[in-house]
């Protein structure tokens, strides 16, 4: 069997994101993939449920709380026997890694898996091959290569002049740098919701609908089609006794409405909201405290949507020599 082991250096730099993109790259090469995460820090882990929904996989009683005290030899075993298991008639199996195992038991888990390796390193500005040298020390000729992930708009010269270079240098294959993308950062309308403290008054609102840009209502003299038609995927801010505002969001329409204040909007307002499909939601702060703690919603983001999926596996095909990673395995 082929087993890919993604690891990464530090928590968030988008393992989940790689592995399950490089399933479905693999799957459209013609490729049969299963993945798993045989471990996690704590005793429930959203990227099992990731997997179940964006991949239809799921591996009951796994990922597995990592002890206090570090991987057991028999933890290990488990782990190197339901790989075993898992790609029984697959080409290869991706295993994600966790960022609380320490590096020896890490060493000890790969050994045990027989697997290569791709390291997913988070971008900055100040990253440079040198910092990866350890994870180089214990991977040894198991690193297939670095992905690098979240690259800064408009850096890309910066990075190719300066940042190759020193991977070059240190011996160490970079299979391709990923831009960021503001879609993956996006948050669901039940997040906004979850997170303002918000009710729907729709009957049936989309609560899984992404929205990545969030803009107020009624600082701007423009129409509705330039203020609110200026970004896809928007939110609309704005106090529950402006019908003014809310209709020309609506005539866009706007992707959803947050209502301030605690206000209701007329009963014409909530049936063009029906008919267009815009989820509304009230929210007991006003306008400016809902802004505020609009501040700490990013926390909420997370993988775990089909759009987020199809973007990243659009830069990954795009950016990431997919074809490396493949030889290495030796499907």
């Amino acid at each position: 069997m082929a087993v890919l082991f993604v690891a990464s250096d530090q928590a968030g730099a988008g393992k989940t994101a790689l592995c399950a993109s490089l399933a479905l790259s693999f799957t459209n090469m013609g490729k049969s993939v299963t993945v798993f995460k045989p471990f996690a820090s704590g005793d429930s882990d959203p990227d099992g449920d990731s997997y179940h929904k964006l991949l239809g996989q799921l591996v009951d009683g796994w990922p597995q709380q990592i002890p206090a005290s570090g991987l057991s030899e028999q933890a290990v075993e488990d782990a190197s026997q339901l790989a075993s298991a898992l790609s029984e008639g697959k080409d290869v199996t991706i295993v994600e890694g966790t960022n609380a195992l320490n590096q020896a038991d890490t060493a000890s888990l790969l050994k045990g898996l027989n697997a290569a390796v791709v390291l997913v390193a988070a971008y900055r500005r100040d990253l440079t091959a040198s910092d990866l040298t350890t994870w180089k020390t214990v991977l040894g000729d198991t690193l297939a290569g670095v992905v690098i992930n979240g690259l800064t708009k408009h850096l890309g010269t910066e990075a190719n002049e300066n940042l190759i270079p020193t991977f070059e240098a240190e011996g160490i294959n970079c299979l391709g740098i990923i831009p960021e993308s503001r879609k993956l950062l996006a948050v669901t309308t039940a997040q906004i919701a979850e997170h303002l403290n918000g009710r729907f008054i729709n009957e049936e609102p989309d609560v899984d609908r992404l929205i990545d840009w969030f803009q107020v209502g009624g600082l701007s003299l423009d129409p509705g089609e330039l203020r609110f038609g200026l970004y896809p995927d928007n939110a609309v801010i704005v106090r529950g006794d402006r019908p003014d505002v809310q209709m020309s969001a609506l005539n866009v329409p706007a992707s959803c409405m947050v209502l301030t204040s605690g206000v209701e909007p007329i009963e014409y307002v909530k049936y063009e909201a029906e008919e267009e499909g815009v989820p509304m939601m009230l929210v007991p702060g006003d306008t400016k405290t809902t802004m505020n703690d609009l501040n700490t919603i990013q926390a909420r983001a997370t993988f775990n949507h089909a759009r987020k999926l199809s973007t990243f596996v659009e830069l990954v095909d795009s950016h990431v020599d997919v074809d490396s990673i493949i030889c290495a395995l030796g499907v």
